[in-house]
């Protein structure tokens, strides 16, 4: 019985440490907190009696920040990296921003669908492909340093093991 405890409690206890570990954690700051690139990159994309909320978002080993503004009843939300490189633009459009070919599909696809909100998403990267032992690599890295695989949609693939 001691030792199904002891083990429940070094279990729960890893399972703590490796959500902090992995989570992000956010923490509201005012817009002079931020690094002044970032502040000059917000400052190009929203007006600053327009912002409403500003967040530095520790994501694992990386550092971005976000903005949340609010122009004339449309949301807007920048994610930024700390050399104020734009991650991420999120902002509040309409149905009838989206092409009839975009509306067309989403009928056909979701004809029982009823939108809660519709939100205009640019995200920034660079695409790199390459080979490695002949063989094709494409991934994206984004200014935080995070890479994605662009085949797996966001996983890095996994290290094939040598046959040695």
């Amino acid at each position: 019985m001691k030792k199904n405890t002891i083990t429940a409690l070094l279990l729960s206890g890893m399972a703590i440490l490796s959500y902090n570990v992995y989570a992000e954690d956010a923490k509201e700051i005012k817009f002079n907190q931020l690094p002044s690139v970032v502040q000059k990159s917000v400052l190009k994309e929203v007006m600053l009696n327009n912002v409403n909320k500003v967040e530095r978002i520790y994501d694992e080993e990386a550092v971005k920040y976000e903005i949340e503004s609010s122009t004339n009843g449309i949301n807007k939300d920048i994610t930024l990296a700390t050399n104020g490189d734009i991650i991420e633009i999120e902002q509040g459009t309409t149905l009838s921003k989206l092409s009839t070919s975009a509306l067309a599909a989403i009928k056909h696809d979701y004809p029982k669908l009823k939108i809660d909100e519709i939100e205009s998403v640019q995200q920034f990267y660079t695409a790199i492909e390459g080979t490695i032992d002949g063989k094709r690599v494409a991934f994206k890295v984004l200014a935080t340093g995070d890479i994605e695989d662009e085949e797996s949609d966001g996983e890095k693939p996994e290290k094939e093991e040598s046959d040695d």
